[in-house]
């Protein structure tokens, strides 16, 4: 019902105005129409970085606002136009026409533009239209049925209340026909409206390979260790109370860079990434065992190098069995779905050191590569550089560094 009390508002708006205005301005307003639409995107990318710096800080209304502004700056030639053509023909008819044909003039003048109001109302009713369906294919996804109450928002309740009436009339097929936006656009919106519906799905988005090398990353360090953000994606909290967040709106939202980032790695992971949110398990990544983090194993490790130095002591195995407890206690090896490597803790023995001094824990990155089952481990720090084999069967991480072999347990 909305659509068409909107509908009907439009048509008689424009005619009226097509009427106060004449034909000729009328006509000029519909080829301005048809110019705009055309344009608004191409103009709306001109604007979109200036409206942050004009007070607009808020990164989606700007998006949704750029074309509309866009649209506007568009018609303004054909307007300004349009008022000369007028003013030209108007004098002439008032001044050398003569009167009877001046009144001939204002009649057919006044009703021909009532004819083509009618038609600008209908193309404006066409883009509204199809502003309002592809705004409405995000917010009637976002908001989750349960929460579709007076509780909304009054644009959101009437934005989804003229959604409702697109589909309900049959006209939607129409708005959508009019044009289509990026196939990301509808990716996002099918996206955001799976978490949405669903928010106990948000504990597996920080544990999809795919984005495990983005927690690394300096400037995603305020967001993961932000326990409101992290303690919202393990109980399943709503996206938009997420997306509300502070540390949000004033870390990623402003980062263009991380934003862009973070979408690519989406959409370039997109079908994969949706079904693992369904299912738990990634048809990508899921057949590379190696992937994931692991941590290290004392007793076995210790266990292989009794068997390659049989004639080692008790004590001094089970002074190498404290000291490597102590020295690879906080030590985590994390691979990554885009072959990247991060090892935090990897202790540094000191000779002649005593106490704390040991060992030293050292952060090492890098990368890995496989041929076939076995994998080699490129790591670096400051650099230095190290390059280690390893075999694994998903279970155990077996890494040979010289002759030393380190066997690590992946954590589930």
């Amino acid at each position: 019902m909305t659509i068409w009390i909107l509908a009907v508002l439009l048509m008689a708006s424009v005619s009226l105005a097509g009427w106060r205005q004449g034909a000729i301005r009328a006509a000029f307003a519909f080829f301005a129409i048809l110019l705009a639409a055309l344009l608004a995107g191409p103009i709306g990318r001109l604007i979109h970085p200036l409206l942050p710096h004009l007070g607009l800080s808020n990164p989606i209304l700007a998006w949704a606002l750029s074309p509309v502004i866009g649209f506007i700056i568009a018609t303004i030639p054909l307007r300004i136009a349009s008022h000369f053509v007028h003013v030209r023909v108007e004098q002439f008819y008032k001044y050398k026409a003569g009167d009877l044909r001046l009144a001939l003039w204002e009649r057919m003048n006044s009703r021909l533009g009532i004819c083509l109001g009618i038609l600008n109302g209908s193309l404006y009713f066409l883009l509204l239209s199809f502003y309002v369906f592809n705004l409405t294919y995000w917010t009637t996804q976002v908001v989750p049925p349960a929460s579709r109450s007076d509780g909304l928002p009054l644009p959101i309740r009437l934005v989804n209340s003229l959604g409702e009436g697109l589909q309900s009339s049959g006209f939607a097929r129409t708005a959508s026909g009019v044009g289509t936006l990026s196939p990301d656009y509808y990716k996002l919106a099918d996206l955001t409206g799976l978490l949405s519906q669903n928010p106990q799905l948000g504990a597996r988005v920080a544990d999809y390979p795919g984005f495990t090398s983005l927690w690394h990353r300096g400037d995603m360090q305020s967001l993961i260790s932000d326990p409101t953000i992290t303690n919202s994606l393990a109980t399943g909290t709503s996206l938009s109370q997420i997306l509300s967040n502070p540390t949000i709106e004033q870390v990623l939202v402003p980062n263009k860079e991380l934003t862009k980032l973070l979408l690519d790695t989406i959409l370039n992971n997109y079908g994969d990434f949706v079904d693992y949110l369904n299912t738990g398990k990634s048809a990508k990544y899921g057949n590379e065992p190696i992937l994931g983090e692991w941590t290290f194993n004392v007793g076995v490790t210790l266990a292989w190098l009794r068997q390659e130095k049989p004639k080692m002591g008790a004590a001094e195995m089970r002074a190498m069995r404290s000291l490597w407890s102590a020295a690879y206690a906080s030590t985590t090896v994390q691979l990554t779905g885009d072959n990247q490597v991060f090892v935090t803790g990897l202790p540094k023995f000191n000779a002649g050191g005593k106490g704390s001094d040991l060992y030293t824990g050292e952060n090492w990155n890098g990368d890995w590569s496989h041929d076939g089952s076995n994998y080699t481990i490129h790591l670096n720090l400051n650099g230095q550089d190290k390059f280690l084999t390893g075999t694994t069967d998903g279970i155990r991480l077996r890494v040979k560094d010289g002759h030393n072999l380190l066997i690590f347990d992946h954590v589930e």
